[in-house]
């Protein structure tokens, strides 16, 4: 990753401030913590931003771009776990509540700018006002409902319903995903995909 331009900084910090005082519900957030140690970061198509095992030092904020977190096995396998695209947070939540390693990969799949923000800053920010609480709160449960979400999907529906589930989730990224990278997703192969892609087509047709 390297460091934005000053315009795209300015730009940048400008509008994820925005975003945040229209979380608090225009209750004036005191942005100077985040003005003071926030950078701004473009990660090119295919970047590592943090790896299995790293404990990490900054929470991104996407400001335009795509990641995907991913696992890897022993044997090189991936496996997506999620995708985030503009607007969305790029953390590990064992990382940011208990300090522990990230057991996955987040990777960047085009041009991405992100907000970098120290982790230890967030956490004091949460400790120490309600309002920074209150939105930090509610990307963490954000999260975990969507890993919930994903687990009763997992367990509970067969491979169509998941591909109608995602599409429906990442309506916005799906175009902007290879086919290899939404089957990892599903947990079935690309040739399964193709197939569930085609009789859902033809029944569109019909």
């Amino acid at each position: 990753m390297f460091d934005c331009d000053p315009e795209e900084k300015s730009q940048t910090l400008l509008a994820f401030c925005n975003r945040l005082q229209e979380l608090s519900g225009g209750e004036g957030l005191d942005m100077r913590p985040v003005l003071d140690q926030a950078r701004v970061r473009r990660a090119g198509p295919g970047e590592i931003l943090f790896a299995a095992g790293d404990r990490l030092e900054d929470l991104y904020f996407i400001g335009s771009g795509l990641v995907r977190y991913f696992y890897l096995t022993p044997d090189g396998r991936e496996f997506n776990k999620n995708f985030v695209s503009n607007g969305g947070v790029v953390t590990c939540l064992s990382s940011f509540l208990e300090a522990e390693p990230s057991p996955f990969f987040t990777q960047s799949l085009e041009e991405t700018v992100l907000v970098c923000l120290p982790m230890d800053l967030v956490r004091k920010l949460r400790a120490d006002g309600f309002r920074w609480e209150r939105i930090i709160n509610r990307f963490i449960v954000s999260l975990a409902l969507q890993k919930e979400r994903r687990e009763a999907s997992f367990l509970l529906d067969d491979a169509a319903h998941r591909y109608e589930a995602f599409l429906k989730e990442f309506a916005e990224v799906t175009p902007r995903l290879p086919q290899y990278h939404i089957a990892s997703y599903l947990g079935i192969t690309p040739v399964a995909l193709s197939r569930i892609r085609s009789r859902r087509a033809g029944r569109d047709a019909s």
